[in-house]
């Protein structure tokens, strides 16, 4: 597999839409906006987080650089990346339950939310949002597993892992439906999205032979299968208007507008490629400031566009300001100790002469 050499700078634009969708839904969803008739078919965050697992399938699978350090390389860079910033929104999320909550917290739960590995403990997240970020530790497991095994580049694998998840989460539904068991429906299709990501990147950057046959095959499968899945798995509603329909649309939509614009209409707005860039801040600390506006005016009797506009752009202010200081710190920390390793490894594997 070919490690990505350049940014592509219409993913950011893509990040952009699907971190706002996340942030103006949640919004959205405590006013009476809610009630709209499109949201009975279209939920803007359930389409902003399918489209981020579709573009982390898109990119994750080629970062991986090539040599026996690979993996290495891989893990310690997800860390800086994902963590300093995901620890500060754990300290946001302790102080918007206790404060705008008005909720006890439980030191187990806090310590299981610091590991980012709560949904294996059996303790809530703190931010709600903190699910997906599970997933995506679930796929860079998966693809270090891949890595390790020299699998990752084979698109025939790949291919045949997207069809099995996406079966599984098929087997899943139907035993939510007809035997009331908890099977994990949302992570097993989101697996399978995320490496139809892979497979759909293999097509549009790489030109990889049977990449768009393999492409064509799973989206028909997705077609097929993913209505069947929304309508076991989710034929009641959710909380907040979801059920099967919404699942269906915004999984749908999601998948158009990905494919849309990696091919037909790339977005290369400087703005949206600005808000790409913060995103991952975006997303973690926007739960924050919903708690706080929530707290401080009645979103539920009324739109008001003044509380809408201050969240926003305190948000985006913050969430700039966690970028800045905390994200590019992380990555640069984590490039450091790779190099660092890099040279240690070289220094002992290379003889020492008489």
């Amino acid at each position: 597999m070919k490690p990505q050499r350049e940014r592509l700078i219409y993913l950011d634009a893509i990040r952009a839409v699907a971190a706002l969708s996340v942030v103006i839904s949640h919004y959205i969803e405590r006013t009476p906006l809610h009630q709209w008739a499109i949201f009975d078919f279209l939920r803007p965050g359930q389409f902003g987080v399918v489209v981020f697992f579709i573009l982390s399938g898109f990119v994750i699978p080629f970062s991986f650089t090539k040599g026996a350090t690979s993996n290495r390389t891989f893990l310690v860079s997800r860390l800086f990346r994902l963590y300093p910033a995901y620890w500060l929104s754990i300290l946001l999320a302790c102080f918007a339950i206790t404060h705008f909550l008005g909720a006890d917290l439980n030191e187990k739960r806090i310590l299981a939310n610091v590991t980012m590995l709560q949904a294996l403990t059996g303790y809530h997240n703190l931010f709600g949002v903190y699910w997906t970020l599970f997933v995506e530790l679930v796929f860079y497991a998966l693809c270090i597993a891949l890595s390790w095994a020299g699998l990752l580049g084979n698109l025939k694998i790949r291919l045949l892992m997207a069809i099995t998840f996406l079966l599984a989460a098929l087997a899943g539904a139907a035993a939510r439906h007809y035997l009331s068991l908890p099977a994990p429906v949302g992570i097993l299709s989101s697996l399978s999205l995320m490496l139809f990501g892979g497979l759909w990147r293999s097509h549009v950057i790489d030109r990889t032979p049977k990449a768009k046959a393999y492409c064509l095959q799973w989206i028909a499968l997705f077609l097929l299968c993913f209505p069947l899945i929304a309508l076991l798995a989710y034929n009641v509603d959710q909380g907040l208007g979801e059920n099967a329909y919404t699942y269906i649309g915004s999984y749908f939509t999601a998948l158009l507008f990905f494919i849309t614009t990696t091919t037909l209409l790339k977005l290369k707005n400087k703005v949206l490629i600005f808000l790409g860039s913060i995103s991952y801040s975006l997303y973690l600390i926007h739960p924050f400031f919903l708690e706080w506006v929530t707290a401080r005016f009645s979103l539920s009797s009324q739109f008001n566009l003044a509380p809408f506009a201050l969240y926003l752009l305190v948000t985006l202010a913050c969430s700039t300001a966690c970028y800045v200081l905390i994200e590019k710190n992380g990555i640069r920390l984590g490039r450091r100790l790779n190099a660092a390793l890099d040279r240690a490894a070289l220094k002992n594997a290379t003889p020492v002469r008489p």
